[in-house]
């Protein structure tokens, strides 16, 4: 039995267990870095203190020079050239505002809309949202200026006319006679915004434009745009880049070395379509000998080649393919490895230790750029989301600017091991730099400044150049991308959410209302002085609550990391215990203390089948009339029982499951062939519905009498065994009626599981009672007698059709009719057109319709898409899908595990040969090279059939 997979990442070989290959062994510094998100901010804050603390005379001089820096560009002549633009559309569109968020969905669309019709469209809807009038003469600069002008004049000719006089007539009239020059107009400011942030469309054009700064002092490293790659193809075409744009850079810098001359910044997620923690194994083969490729190109030409950074979950994996490369011997005697970190994390003073230590063990003077980091939003969100202890970033910015320096420490201590590229457009931050790095004994190569282009040179004129000049002699590169305006998109993007945001040094520079000394202030005196007026020092942001809180009162479940190694090994260790474990399920309930053994039935894991999940005794028709008798006499005292106390069983049940997250995780894998990852969505989903509904009777107002219908008959579906089961039980005990639950025919063990949480809870045995069992036995008895006055029912369409004509024929104890709550399936649709970023489609694609092997209620059943983007979308789509992984879910690497059955796997399989019977394109495609390793278990392939018409889908 095999549980996670990971490879040693030190070795080829895997160290075999009885279960599963090792994990790595890790040293004193990476398991350091590994804890180090889970701690409190104001913790990180304190230790951050006392390796920042510098002496008054130094902070003097910090400050004078942050002024002077500050003030000169504030007051900087002949602002008007392309920084300048950049700094004041952002200046003046705000992304706080209607018109900049506008202004931004024109700049991200407009760039890869292939169809006129839609770009009107989109330029219509955009413009009618801003008040553009608000902005014509704010600026000094000309040109954004004729921006608001231009954008209000549209705005004008856009509207739609309120009455039939001749001046709106003559308006309506211009819009369409004129609706091509404004899609001009408009595209044409847009893609002028977009070459602000790029320094060429080809790396010889780049080369070319660079030459009037390299002039100057300035150097530069160049990223050939694009990441984040989903297919091979897209991953083998920036690899070309990459090797071509290295071939460019080292024959136009041949007399230079890595500190004098050019470098080039790699994405790991542009070479690799999987570059993530769950598919080590493609990571270490297939990814890593691209990087060792371009590495030993780069050596060639001894140019430096730094490895971006993206988001935390990659950070551990990133470090470890660093790690290989420091100790390869086609390697030595180079020092362009480089590096780059996120200030931001709270790992990353623990990162700088990490990296230290591995320069010295591999005796190497690696090149780390240390940046403040440029996902904040989305960490922040999806931490939130997959319900973590704590941010793995920092919530306040003067706390990121701290990291900063403490950073910054360290590495400038560390001369002979690292070479520090410090990237920042604060000129507090520059300032800091200077000093600490004691200006006086600066020597060529002993560090960097950097900066992104089109934002940062300006900052930098007073910086680069001699000091007789009135420079401060430190050099600085340009961060400078290089590409067209489609594989610009995700980096303009990201440009302008932390250059727009209100606490951005490039954003407020421009604001003259602000004072220069506001703008330089110490993040270390801020930080105490806050803590000096009665605030906890180095709390987090007040209105950024912890992700267990986003509710209010009510607590939001936790997830699990499946990036985080520590806790993968805790899954990993309950996995191994309980791979042979077999689980039982029987009728449940006061009366029935031994189980009947007539009617027995073992559950099959549907990915393995030789392994046996466990048994069910399934009900018989003697133990319902029981369980309906029990039900009807433990009604008046769970009527009667105060509602809160009700509500605090059900607290009480969330909090057990949440503490047996793992088991149930692994049970839900092995009995409803769920990978992890969907595991812990369902375990969560549970534990909120429990916590959702106690708050809902809690909240209610004291003389607020709820009635309870009496007995209610629930009845579960297998695809969520755990999540749909407690959600419809909880909901009917709360509001004080007796229940009687039948889980769906191929998971009775999980939801044996969750009852007996239950009744841990404090939810009485005769309260709640299950009858696992056939549908047409067990709950056609059930839901036909008189005593069940309510269904719940969560299962097909045809199901739910007999439960309505059934429940049809009487009347409920009250004279009315009874109820039945009925959730069923259908074809759910997504419609994309010709603005939807095709990355983004695919992705939702590709989770909606494969993940769970598509057997949620939800899933995907019908693409359609515009015709003028169709060919990109279906072959991205191929592409993805090409990429995943289908197995056993108990291994990590598994990316769709199997559908429920042999009766589901027939009625896939039968649709899909229709459907190739009828002439229609059949794709089936996945990463498995070896698909007789799916004949133990019941696996359909990803499956894209193109249909011309819906006329051949009759039902889910």
């Amino acid at each position: 039995m095999s549980t996670i997979l990971r490879p040693n990442s030190h070795s080829n070989a895997l160290q075999q267990s009885n279960y599963i290959a090792e994990f790595k062994d890790k040293n004193e510094y990476e398991q350091r870095i590994n804890s180090a998100w889970r701690r409190a901010e104001s913790e990180c804050v304190e230790t951050l203190l006392e390796h920042s603390e510098i002496s008054s005379e130094l902070t003097d001089k910090i400050q004078s020079l942050a002024f002077d820096l500050a003030h000169s560009l504030r007051e900087r002549k002949g602002s008007g050239g392309k920084a300048g633009i950049v700094q004041g559309l952002l200046q003046e569109f705000s992304l706080s505002s209607q018109e900049g968020i506008a202004l931004m969905c024109l700049a991200e669309a407009l760039l890869r809309i292939p169809d006129t019709a839609t770009r009107d469209l989109l330029i219509r809807d955009k413009i009618n949202q801003g008040n553009w009038k608000e902005h014509l003469g704010q600026s000094q600069l000309m040109f954004v200026n004729a921006a608001a002008w231009g954008l209000m004049l549209t705005g004008k000719l856009m509207e739609t006319p309120q009455q039939k006089s001749l001046s709106s007539l003559l308006t309506g009239l211009l819009a369409r006679s004129g609706r091509g020059i404004i899609r001009k107009a408009v595209d044409v400011a847009m893609r002028m915004m977009g070459e602000q942030f790029v320094t060429g469309e080809t790396i010889d054009e780049a080369l070319k434009n660079a030459e009037r700064l390299e002039e100057k002092g300035f150097q530069y490293s160049y990223d050939m745009l694009g990441e984040a790659a989903l297919t091979d193809p897209d991953a083998e075409r920036y690899y070309q880049d990459y090797q071509n744009a290295i071939h460019a850079i080292g024959q136009a810098s041949t007399d230079k070395d890595v500190y004098n001359g050019p470098g080039i910044s790699i994405k790991l997620s542009a070479l690799h379509p999987r570059y993530q923690r769950s598919q080590m194994d493609r990571v270490n083969d297939e990814l890593y000998s691209k990087v060792l490729n371009l590495a030993v190109l780069a050596k060639k030409y001894n140019i430096g080649l730094n490895i971006d950074a993206e988001e935390t979950e990659r950070l551990e994996i990133s470090l470890e393919l660093l790690e290989r490369l420091c100790f390869e011997p086609t390697l030595n005697d180079w020092k362009g490895i480089g590096f780059v970190i996120q200030a931001y994390q709270k790992r990353c003073f623990y990162v700088v230790d990490y990296i230290i230590d591995l320069a010295k063990r591999s005796q190497k003077r690696l090149m780390i750029r240390l940046v403040k980091g440029a996902y904040w939003d989305s960490e922040i969100k999806k931490a939130q989301i997959e319900g973590m202890a704590d941010y793995p970033v920092f919530t306040r910015k003067v706390h990121t600017d701290l990291s900063y320096i403490a950073c910054a420490r360290k590495l400038l201590a560390e001369p002979d091991y690292i070479y520090p590229q410090f990237a920042t457009h604060n000129a507090q931050t520059v300032a800091t730099i200077y000093q600490l790095a004691n200006p006086e004994r600066y020597y060529a190569g002993q560090y960097e400044f950097q900066c992104l282009h089109g934002m940062g040179e300006p900052l930098y004129e007073n910086v680069v150049g001699d000091k007789a000049a009135g420079k401060l002699g430190i050099p600085c590169r340009i961060y400078a991308p290089v590409g067209n305006h489609e594989t610009l998109l995700a980096y303009l993007v990201r440009r302008l959410l932390e250059n727009g945001a209100n606490t951005s040094f490039v954003n407020r520079i421009a604001d003259k209302s602000l004072k220069v000394e506001d703008l330089i202030e110490n993040p270390r005196q801020t930080i105490i002085k806050t803590a000096q007026q009665g605030n906890v020092l180095g709390t987090k942001h007040p209105h950024i609550p912890y992700p267990q809180d986003l509710y209010g009162t009510r607590i939001n479940s936790s997830g699990l990391d499946l990036a985080n190694d520590a806790e993968l090994n805790a899954l990993n260790e309950v996995a191994v215990s309980l791979a042979d474990t077999q689980f039982q399920a029987a009728a449940m309930g006061t009366a029935f203390s031994e189980p009947d053994i007539s009617n027995t039935v073992h559950v099959i894991n549907p990915a393995q089948h030789q392994d046996i999940v466990g048994t069910v005794y399934e009900a018989t028709t003697e133990q319902a009339e029981i369980a309906l008798i029990q039900a009807a006499n433990a009604q008046h005292f769970w009527a009667n029982l105060p509602k809160n106390e009700r509500a605090a069983c059900l607290n009480k049940a969330a909090e057990l499951m949440q503490q047996r997250l793992l088991p149930l995780m692994v049970l839900l894998s092995r009995e409803a062939g769920k990978t992890y990852a969907n595991a812990i969505a369902e375990v969560r989903e549970a534990i909120d519905f429990l916590r959702y509904y106690a708050g809902q009777m809690s909240d209610l107002p004291g003389n607020v009498h709820i009635q309870p219908l009496g007995t209610v008959l629930c009845i579960s579906p297998w695809n969520f065994p755990l999540a749909i089961f407690t959600g419809q039980i909880s909901a009917a005990l709360v509001a004080g009626n007796t229940v009687i639950a039948k889980p769906a025919e191929q998971t009775p063990l999980i939801a044996a599981q969750a009852v007996q949480i239950l009744w841990e809870a404090g939810i009485p045995q005769d309260v709640l009672q299950l009858l696992p069992g056939r549908g047409e036995t067990i709950g056609a008895q059930l839901s036909q007698d008189s005593r069940i006055q309510g269904i719940m029912f969560t299962g097909s369409t045809e199901v739910a059709k007999i439960l309505q004509k059934t429940v049809a024929k009487r009347l409920n104890q009250f004279g009315e009719s009874v109820t039945l709550i009925a959730e069923t399936g259908g074809q759910n649709a997504m419609i994309v057109d010709s603005s939807a970023l095709t990355e983004q489609v695919v992705l939702d694609v590709v989770n909606s319709a494969y993940d769970s092997a598509g057997q949620r209620c939800s899933a995907l059943r019908v693409l359609c898409v515009q015709e003028d983007n169709l060919d990109t979308v279906r072959h991205m789509l191929k592409g993805a899908m090409q990429q995943l992984r289908v197995g056993n879910p108990v291994l990590l690497k598994t990316d769709i595990g199997p559908v429920i059955d042999a009766d589901a796997q027939q009625n896939i399989q039968k649709h899909i040969d229709q459907m190739r019977s009828k002439g229609h394109k059949v794709h089936q495609l996945m990463f498995n090279q070896d698909a007789s390793e799916l004949a133990q278990g019941t696996f359909i392939p990803p499956t894209l059939i193109e249909l011309p018409n819906l006329n051949d889908l009759e039902r889910e």
